[in-house]
């Protein structure tokens, strides 16, 4: 039976600290309500077009570029109906699936994250009150190369996450 490596230990994250304690105090005091499904929200948006997509088809993480707006848009929807935390648009803005499309875009993931943070937390300063806070998580998908199936290694896969969650950080 072959057993997936384990991966490296891991170091304790940068966290923007005067966030953390913010969000875990207001996860103490009530039950937070998260946004919807991004997804499914830009798939259903009737103003997006096939050329917000710079030719890649489906990569719904770089409409943070080409459409800002629209990201800004789905946040503000939620956060209007009552949502205390959104995620950012970057299920899948990591290198690994990035590739997949092509090296330019593997090239714009750093920028893709910070700027995916950035616009979500715009929008959450827009809603915010000191009685109720609104918060930004960073949304980090499974991505499509698994270990367990060969398809990549921990130090790869690490690296892209590690990447990621910087360019989160940073925004």
């Amino acid at each position: 039976m072959t057993h997936a490596p384990t991966p490296p230990a891991r170091s304790e994250p940068t966290v923007r600290r005067a966030s953390r304690p913010r969000l875990l105090d207001a996860m103490a005091r009530r039950v937070l309500v998260v946004d919807g499904a991004m997804g499914t929200s830009i798939h259903s948006c009737p103003t997006c077009r096939h050329e917000d997509y710079l030719g890649r088809e489906n990569c719904t993480d770089i409409l943070v570029r080409s459409r800002p707006d629209v990201i800004r848009g789905i946040h503000e929807s939620f956060l209007e109906v009552g949502a205390d935390v959104v995620e950012t648009d970057t299920f899948g803005a990591n290198r690994l699936v990035a590739a997949e499309f092509d090296e330019e875009l593997v090239s714009w993931v750093p920028e893709l994250n910070r700027r995916a943070a950035e616009i979500a937390r715009e929008a959450c300063d827009r809603y915010a009150t000191p009685e109720r806070p609104r918060f930004v998580v960073g949304s980090m998908g499974p991505g499509t190369k698994l270990v367990t199936l060969g398809n990549t290694d921990w130090p790869t896969m690490l690296a892209s996450y590690r990447e990621q969650a910087a360019a989160l950080l940073e925004g």
